[in-house]
Parts: structure tokens; sequence; C-alpha cells
């Protein structure tokens, strides 16, 4: 995926690594598979700037949100597919299917 097409707003989302360490992602959508919430982020710096993110989003009983990188190819490819077809005309998909 390369860059944003379009000069719209973008938003911000921090996440802290396992070191604790903050890290800035652009929000670009959250979607539903499977009655599981993803969402899909790019890096805002760094050598990935380019590349999607997809996290799976958990809501704890306190109200706590926790977000698990997501490693099963299989769901990698149904919600990154349906954010292409939400998102064609903002992105330049440079992937190879």
């Amino acid at each position: 995926m390369d860059a944003n097409k379009n000069s719209a707003q973008e938003e911000l989302f921090y996440l802290a690594d396992e070191n604790g360490e903050q890290m800035a992602f652009h929000f670009l959508d959250c979607i539903l598979v499977e009655d599981r919430e993803y969402l899909v982020l790019m890096p805002a710096e760094g050598p990935y700037v380019n590349e999607a993110v997809i996290l799976q989003r958990f809501k704890e009983a306190n109200g706590e949100e926790s977000y698990i990188p997501v490693e099963d190819m299989k769901t990698i490819r149904a919600v990154y597919d349906l954010f292409r077809q939400r998102a064609g005309d903002a992105f330049i998909f440079t992937d190879e299917n």
C-alpha cells in the first residue's frame, strides 16, 4: 500500500510496544470479520510507513481495550481485502495478490 492520495484529516492512534515505547499510527479503518473487530493502521514514522498493520481489538470487562497482532494469514487476507474494497479510492495499493 502506498501513501494516501487524499490529504484528508488524519487521525493518529498511539500504542505502546512490548518495551512501553509509544508508537504513532495513522488510523485507517475498523473492520468487522466474523464478529471480531480489527483495526487497520499505518505507522506514522519509521521504515514501514507505507505498510498496513492489522490488529485485533479486544474489549476487557473493565472497559480497557487491548490490541493483538493478527498472525493467521486467512484472517489477514480477509481483513485486508475488505479494507481494499472500502478504501480503494483513498490509497494506491502496490501489493501483489
